[in-house]
C-alpha cells in the first residue's frame, strides 16, 4: 500500500517508492530503497520535503522501528544523475582531498615519508561521501597539468572504494583497498618535475625514469608503519599486465593479485576519461568500450565488475539478469537513466521471449546481480548479428 508522509516522518525499515519533485530532486542514487542506514535517512530527512512509502514491502508510520539490515554492495552505484547540491559536495571534498595528497607527495620528496593518519582520514571522507559515486568522479576528470598526478590519486581512491563494494567486501577490505588506490602513485613524488608535468610523449630515456616510480613508491611505503599489505603490493604492482607486457618485473596472470587487478582498471579508467589542457577525454561509455577490446590487459571478470560498479556497460553484451533472463545491453542513451537491458530469452524454460526493456535502477530490486555470459554457450548463431537484431527491435529473435 502506498502511503504519502512528511519526509521528516521517514524511519528505518520503511521502503521509500518516490520522492517529491521526481528525480532531479531526491538526495539518493536511487529512486527506490528500503531505508536501511542511519546515513540515508539523514540524507532523505533533510534533502526532500515528501517522499511515498510502500507499507507492503517496509514498516509503515506507527511500526517503524530499528532495523539491521546489510547495506547492499550496490548501493554506491554510479549514476547519471546529480543535482548542483551533490556536484558543490563532490567539489569540496575532492579539492580537500588532494590538497591532502599534494602535501603527502611534498613531504615525500624532502624524505618525510607518509602521513598515516591524513590518508586514512581522506579515505573515510571519500568512503562515506559516495553515494553518487558520478557525480565524485565527474568533478576528478578535469585535471590541471600541474595536480593531474594528485588528482588521480584521488579518483583511483574513490574507484577502487566503488570496485571493492560492487564485489561484496568488507568495511575492513574496503578501506584497505581505497588506501591502495590513494598511495598507489606515490613513488611520483621521486620523478622530475619536467617528465611528469611534460605535456608530450615520452622520450626513451624519460620512459625509463617514469618507470621507476612503482619500485620507489614501494621503498617509500615500505619505510612507512601502520600500511596495510595491499597497499605496498599495489604500488609496486599496478603498471604489471595480465600477457607479462607490463613493468616493472613483466609478472604473469597468476603473478598477479586481484587487487592490482581492480588497481590497473581503476587507473586507466581514470587516464583515459580525464580532461586535460592538451588533451580531450572519453566518455565513460566510450573508456570501458575500448578498455573491453585490450587483450591481454585487463581481468575480464573484474572489468564487468567495474561496469557494473560505475553503472556504464557497452552496447551489445550479452548478459543475466532478474535471475533467469537473458538480455542484451542496449545502446546508452543521455537522458541519465541508464544502463538499459533487453530481455528476450529464459535460461529455465530455454525459450525466446517477448522482448521487455529493464531500466537498472528503476525495474530491477536492490542487489539484483547483472551476471556476464558467453553467447557461444546460449546460441549457435554469431552474436555480434544476434545482438544487432534484438537491439533494432527484431521480434523473430
Amino acid at each position: 500500500m502506498l502511503k504519502s508522509i512528511r519526509a521528516e516522518q521517514a524511519a528505518l525499515g520503511m521502503y521509500v517508492h518516490s520522492f517529491a519533485g521526481g528525480w532531479l530532486s531526491h538526495p539518493l542514487w536511487r529512486s527506490r530503497l528500503l531505508i536501511s542506514s542511519n546515513e540515508e535517512l539523514e540524507r532523505i530527512r533533510s534533502s526532500s520535503s515528501e517522499i511515498v512509502i510502500d507499507t507492503a514491502k517496509g514498516c509503515d508510520v506507527a511500526t517503524a522501528r530499528p532495523i539491521q539490515t546489510p547495506i547492499s554492495p550496490r548501493s554506491t552505484r554510479a549514476s547519471g544523475r546529480f543535482g548542483r547540491a551533490d556536484q558543490a559536495r563532490a567539489t569540496e571534498l575532492a579539492q580537500r582531498s588532494k590538497a591532502v595528497v599534494n602535501a603527502m607527495f611534498a613531504d615525500c620528496r624532502l624524505g618525510k615519508g607518509v602521513p598515516t593518519n591524513d590518508i586514512l582520514a581522506v579515505v573515510d571522507d571519500i568512503a562515506d561521501s559516495l553515494n553518487n559515486i558520478a557525480a565524485f568522479i565527474s568533478v576528478t576528470r578535469l585535471k590541471a597539468q600541474d595536480d593531474q598526478t594528485y588528482t588521480n590519486s584521488v579518483a583511483v581512491c574513490a574507484l577502487m572504494i566503488s570496485l571493492a563494494r560492487e564485489l561484496g567486501y568488507p568495511a575492513a577490505a574496503v578501506r584497505d583497498l581505497g588506501m591502495a588506490g590513494l598511495l598507489h602513485d606515490v613513488g611520483k613524488s621521486t620523478i622530475s618535475q619536467d617528465i611528469l608535468l611534460k605535456a608530450g610523449p615520452l622520450n626513451e630515456a624519460e620512459t625509463i625514469e617514469m618507470r621507476r616510480h612503482p619500485t620507489q613508491g614501494y621503498d617509500i611505503l615500505a619505510a612507512t608503519t601502520g600500511l596495510p599489505p595491499v597497499a605496498l603490493d599495489v604500488c609496486l604492482h599496478h603498471h604489471e599486465r595480465l600477457d607479462g607486457l607490463g613493468y616493472p618485473f613483466g609478472l604473469k596472470a597468476e603473478a598477479i593479485s586481484t587487487a592490482t587487478r581492480m588497481a590497473s582498471i581503476c587507473d586507466v579508467y581514470d587516464a583515459i576519461t580525464s580532461i586535460r589542457p592538451y588533451a580531450p577525454g572519453k566518455s565513460p561509455l566510450e573508456a570501458v568500450t575500448e578498455m573491453e577490446t585490450a587483450e591481454g590487459h585487463f581481468d575480464r571478470a573484474l572489468l564487468f565488475q567495474f561496469m557494473g560498479s560505475i553503472g556504464v556497460y557497452p552496447a551489445g553484451k550479452l548478459v543475466r539478469i532478474l535471475g533467469d533472463r537473458l538480455a542484451v545491453t542496449l545502446p546508452h542513451n543521455h537522458n541519465g537513466i541508464g544502463p538499459v537491458f533487453r530481455t528476450f530469452y529464459s535460461t529455465v524454460d530455454t525459450r525466446f521471449l517477448r522482448h521487455q526493456d529493464v531500466i537498472l535502477t528503476e525495474d530491477l530490486a536492490d542487489g539484483t546481480t547483472v551476471i556476464a555470459e558467453d553467447p557461444g554457450s546460449w546460441f549457435s548463431e554469431p552474436w555480434a548479428t544476434m545482438a544487432a537484431r534484438i537491439m533494432a527491435g527484431d521480434r523473430s529473435v
